[in-house]
């Protein structure tokens, strides 16, 4: 099989506490969200990532019945990465980390991964460095990273907290993409121009700042540009940075026309976030036909 996209991350075990209530036993972390969202939009995917004993036995067989390979899913130690999400009502988080499972190194990527056309890289818990970004690089294929895992500083109660990372640009020379959020924006300098402007610097061609409900904004060589969101009413806004930046993904390999690709994130976010869980990925014509 060849792939089209691989995603590179921890499975993680959520709790979301929300404004509504409380949803326990959650799949989360980027294989869940980024690689349904791809598999929605008809990518063959593949997955990397590493998972305790403790990973429920029927979570591997839901990923291969829709559709995602499962061959890079490692069990080591005993726990899986574990997060509890706690949302007010603009949409801010605070985390609390109850696990984290062991790290994932070069040596964990399949084989029949390496000749992958793209890949999504999304941590959540410091699980890479910057030689699996190295080892996955290549002249013919596209690489985006959104480093949210690696600017968190998780204490001993486990208490997480968003921080700079002076050893950045180590893993971004090796990246084509990168997306981060509002809340990893604050661990960096600047007005969002200039965030945008660092990043780019560091070494990827396109630069985004996802914003939640005032869009985005992206630095690439079609110059700056603001993207507007998709107004919805937002039900559980988990995963919504990893359901954007695979739908920014799957759209760049396909067209390689960032902005239109922005736009078409943007909205397939939107769609996605009026469903609680990790449901409700919208499929490339619903995303089209709410663009308009």
């Amino acid at each position: 099989m060849e792939f089209d996209a691989v995603v590179i991350g921890h499975v993680a075990i959520d709790v979301n506490v929300l404004p509504w209530g409380v949803i326990e036993n959650v799949l989360g972390g980027a294989p869940t969200y980024a690689g349904l969202m791809l598999a929605a939009l008809r990518k063959n995917v593949g997955i990397v990532s590493k998972v305790g004993a403790d990973f429920p036995d029927k979570f591997p067989p839901l990923y291969r019945k829709l559709d995602l390979d499962t061959e890079g899913i490692l069990v080591t130690g005993e726990h899986t990465t574990t997060f509890e999400n706690i949302y007010d009502e603009a949409g801010y988080r605070k985390q609390v980390c109850k696990y984290v499972a062991k790290k994932i190194s070069p040596d964990d990527i399949p084989r029949a991964y390496h000749d992958a056309q793209s890949f999504y890289v999304s941590p959540i818990a410091g699980e890479i460095t910057a030689d699996v970004l190295k080892s996955i690089k290549r002249k013919t294929n596209t690489v985006m990273l959104d480093p949210q895992g690696l600017l968190r500083r998780i204490d001993r109660e486990g208490k997480v907290e968003i921080g700079p990372r002076e050893d950045l640009d180590d893993f971004l020379r090796h990246v084509d993409i990168v997306k981060i959020g509002r809340d990893e924006a604050k661990a960096l300098e600047g007005d969002v121009g200039g965030i945008l402007e660092d990043l780019r610097r560091m070494g990827p061609k396109i630069a985004i700042l996802t914003q939640g409900e005032k869009g985005c904004a992206m630095l690439s060589e079609e110059g700056f540009n603001k993207i507007k969101s998709l107004r919805v009413e937002a039900r559980d806004l988990t995963g919504a940075g990893d359901v954007f930046g695979a739908a920014f993904l799957a759209r760049y390999i396909d067209t390689r026309d960032a902005v239109k690709s922005a736009k078409f994130a943007a909205v397939a976010a939107g769609l996605k976030i009026r469903y609680r869980g990790p449901t409700g990925f919208p499929s490339e014509k619903e995303i089209l036909s709410a663009i308009g």
